[in-house]
């Protein structure tokens, strides 16, 4: 889910790209008939904080830095600098062992209200402490709870001057549309930016650039890094930042229809099974 029907776009204009300028290789790959060894990203690129050691060739990663994929590989910087156009929020649930999400709830700007999923239920499963607090520890719904992460999902710009390949080679990022998720650690500092040091300075979101960096922190014996935040200076918001707001609003209404699609399959399905078994309890 996510970004599904960008991605299909942005696949389909890949391909006609590629048969334009007979690019065989890049025909084969993007029809399957080859595998890539740095298989690209789909759908709006993501902005991460790396936590790899070394790429699958070996070559060393700094860890706590920034990456993004840029159309033909990974690149890394320690600062970003990014201009938010759009923040929605969404309640997900990652499985481990399947890499990928088992559930996933439609995107709104608010938190306040209904989150429909995927899975027929409300925020994935999320309760309020209120719920849990009523519930013994080991009660299923109580776990479940617990795995279910609240997103922070910024569509922007992103520059970055200084990002270099794994290799160390220079690969500056210029003006390019991305998706960035913050949540659990990364959830607050965002949030707390955008809610205070922005308004405080009453400066809009979407006419600010924003630089990221990361604070690496240590709880026990795990390591992790969380994003740092400032505001850089006031953006322009034209013609151009207009049209790619339009566009990362049109992929969360494709994305949105899509989960809602699901969700309703989800709750259908539920409804049978309740009759099936009021039908077996009134048979009994």
């Amino acid at each position: 889910m996510g970004t599904e029907i960008q991605t299909i776009s942005d696949e389909l204009d890949a391909m006609m790209i590629a048969m334009d300028g007979d690019d065989d290789q890049a025909i084969m790959q993007i029809t399957g008939q080859a595998e890539s060894n740095n298989k690209p990203q789909m759908g709006l690129p993501r902005l991460n904080i790396n936590y790899k050691e070394e790429t699958d060739d070996g070559i060393p990663l700094k860890r706590g830095a920034w990456g993004v994929w840029n159309g033909k590989a990974m690149v890394y910087a320690d600062a970003v600098q990014m201009q938010p156009l759009l923040r929605m929020y969404e309640w997900s649930v990652w499985d481990q062992e399947e890499g990928k999400f088992s559930s996933k709830s439609i995107q709104k700007p608010k938190l306040a209200g209904e989150f429909p999923d995927s899975t027929g239920g409300n925020k994935c499963g999320r309760l309020s402490k209120e719920e849990t607090d009523a519930m013994n520890s080991d009660d299923p719904r109580a776990l479940l709870s617990k795995s279910v992460k609240c997103n922070q999902v910024i569509y922007g710009v992103l520059n970055a001057d200084t990002a270099t390949y794994a290799s160390g080679d220079a690969a500056p990022v210029e003006n390019m549309p991305f998706v960035a998720y913050f949540k659990g650690s990364g959830f607050i500092p965002v949030s707390n930016f955008i809610q205070h040091d922005l308004t405080v300075k009453k400066a809009l979101m979407h006419k600010s650039v924003i630089e990221l960096t990361t604070e690496k922190k240590k709880n026990g014996g795990v390591v992790y890094w969380v994003p740092k935040l400032k505001l850089v200076r006031e953006a322009s918001y034209g013609d151009n930042e207009k049209a790619l707001s339009k566009k990362f609003h049109e992929t969360v209404k494709g994305s949105n229809q899509a989960v809602f699609a699901e969700y309703k399959t989800a709750q259908k399905a539920m409804s049978s099974q309740d009759d099936i078994d009021l039908a077996a309890r009134l048979a009994g």
